[in-house]
């Protein structure tokens, strides 16, 4: 089935890099549904921490074969584990680990649906109260359709959707399981992260990209308003939530041992390990008991606690604040919405005309979820979108077939590509009559981002040293230097010099206002015939860049 366990290796790791950025675009929509058992809203977030430290810690492992490669994820995963659910994911690949290193024949389906079924008993057995309906039952549901498969006659992409597909169904059913799920209106969540991570590795057996791979989110029926209830009926009781608690814990103790240590200090108790160091992980109201035992009988790091109780808050004032989010009306007229991050260019685009303003946050990946209730808020004859991240461009899509007003995407790359295309909007004009003027002004804009490099890299043949500042434009390096002030110089003479018809430059990476005068007199000393009008400077606030420039030839 597979040439060789190098082969198989690659394949495998192909397919958890392809689960990881697929989960990323679906983060937001799995803490939407995270009820059970507290609901603070941060299954998707520890399932995306504990996937994405994995994959950090695997960016300079080597390896030889799928044995040496699912060890190394085991071990990766023991360290960045990250709640109930990140912990029992990391289980997972404990399970999975412990069975193709002790069976170490062809790899073929059974030894395939062995793993899976093992990797199902290793996440039973780290759990101390497993319920039914959780990510445990669909995990359950997905080793015994494994096991029934392993001796057909299909291919492993077929193999790999039959088990997408009994996870689908495992979900659905997950409400009619745990009735706090029922009432709610919500699937279980960490069963939901189970089926994106199944999903995303048979995009990747399917040789799709799993950044642009189209979408279909699970979201709470009723707008929520199940998941409020819950909370809201909580908040009339005296119960607590409690701390989330959980650190690594280096002791000579057994299993055994520690599972009887911590067994009656909290709830949702998952303890995993075995190899002189365990992840422990509880709920309970007073996490000083839980810590104190911790010090008996070993040393402790990466210590976390979280007040569930506020995390349960902060989602209830989400909702009391949609409710009273005023509704934008524009009768008659072409609304515009942008998707930015960044203070500065927030307000840039409410000075040149935007509408709405989409916070796409640090890393400018807003769900489909949040495109949807923000353009919900708008009333007008037509909508146009502006995405400015290449990334945002899915999820826009994905969220315009999700509305019933009308809604044009105009697909810009770049936020400095959106602020020059805001420019020649006008609202009198409808949508797609605007889109059609814009995709003509797009040729015509360069955009340019200057950063320091996080670390020594080599870009289609061009090398840099960590911390060199470079200039980079549609993903090649354009230019580098010692320094970003030379770097900066550097490339506006060059644009000058080719005729640009107008520069804008956007100062961000903690720029702020008294950084404009210094970099005026820097142009002013250095570049000759100077002229303001040709180029403006302004505090855009983004991060990771220091400048974001956009260059708008005639």
């Amino acid at each position: 089935m597979m040439d060789s366990n190098v082969t198989a290796a690659d394949i495998f790791f192909g397919m958890f890099s392809s689960s990881v950025v697929f989960f990323k675009r679906h983060v937001d929509a799995i803490n939407s549904l995270n009820v059970f058992p507290v609901p603070d809203g941060d299954t998707g977030t520890n399932m995306y921490g504990t996937l994405n430290g994995i994959q950090s810690r695997m960016s300079s492992a080597s390896y030889n074969n799928l044995y040496e490669l699912t060890d190394k994820l085991s071990q990766a995963a023991l360290y960045e584990g990250r709640g109930n659910s990140g912990i029992i994911l990391s289980q997972i690949f404990r399970g999975l680990s412990d069975h193709l290193s002790s069976h170490t024949s062809e790899i073929d389906f059974e030894l395939i649906a062995g793993a899976i079924e093992n990797a199902r008993n290793k996440a039973f057995t780290s759990v101390a109260e497993p319920a039914e309906g959780t990510m445990l039952t669909v995990l359950s549901d997905v080793a015994k359709k494994a096991e029934s498969l392993k001796r057909k006659n299909i291919s492993i992409k077929n193999f790999f959707r039959s088990l997408v597909e009994e996870a689908e169904k495992s979900v659905d059913r997950t409400p009619e399981l745990l009735p706090i799920l029922k009432e709610s209106g919500v699937v279980d969540s960490g069963g939901y992260g189970l089926e994106v991570i199944l999903k995303g590795m048979s995009i990747f057996l399917d040789g799709n990209d799993p950044d642009n791979f189209p979408i279909v989110l699970r979201l709470p029926e009723g707008d929520g308003l199940g998941v409020e209830n819950l909370i809201s009926e909580h908040f009339g009781t005296e119960g607590e939530f409690g701390y989330c608690t959980q650190f690594l814990l280096d002791t000579s103790q057994n299993l055994e041992a520690i599972e009887n240590l911590f067994q009656d200090l909290g709830t949702s108790t998952v303890i995993v390990g075995d190899r002189k160091i365990f992840r422990i992980h509880l709920h309970t109201v007073d996490p000083g008991k839980a810590l104190t035992k911790a010090v008996e009988m070993g040393s402790m790091r990466s210590v976390s606690i979280e007040n569930m109780e506020t995390q349960s808050q902060e989602i209830f004032s989400s909702f009391e604040k949609k409710k009273t989010t005023p509704q934008i009306e524009i009768s008659g007229r072409t609304a515009l919405i942008s998707i930015v991050s960044g203070s500065g260019i927030s307000e840039i685009s409410k000075e040149l005309g935007v509408d709405l303003v989409i916070d796409g946050g640090l890393d400018m990946n807003p769900s489909v979820a949040d495109i949807v209730s923000s353009v919900n808020q708008i009333r007008a004859g037509s909508i146009l979108l502006l995405t400015n991240d290449i990334n945002v461009i899915p999820a826009a899509n994905q969220a315009s077939e999700l509305l019933s007003s009308e809604v044009v995407i105009m697909p810009t790359e770049t936020q400095a590509e959106g602020l020059e295309c805001i420019v020649d909007f006008d609202p009198d004009r409808s949508a797609s009559q605007n889109k059609e003027i814009m995709d003509e002004l797009i040729p015509q804009i360069k955009t340019i981002s200057m950063f320091k490099s996080s670390r020594a890299v080599e870009i289609k043949g061009i090398k840099v040293d960590r911390l060199q500042p470079i200039a980079m434009v549609e993903g090649s390096i354009h230019s580098y230097a010692d320094s970003l002030e030379d770097l900066f110089l550097k490339v506006i003479r060059e644009e000058l010099n080719k005729g640009t018809e107008h520069v804008t430059v956007l100062l961000g990476n903690g720029m702020g206002a008294e950084d404009i005068g210094e970099i005026e007199n820097l142009l002013n000393r250095n570049i000759e015939n100077f002229q303001e009008d040709i180029i403006e400077l302004h505090v855009g606030g983004q991060p990771y860049y220091d400048y974001l420039i956009s260059v708008l030839s005639d």
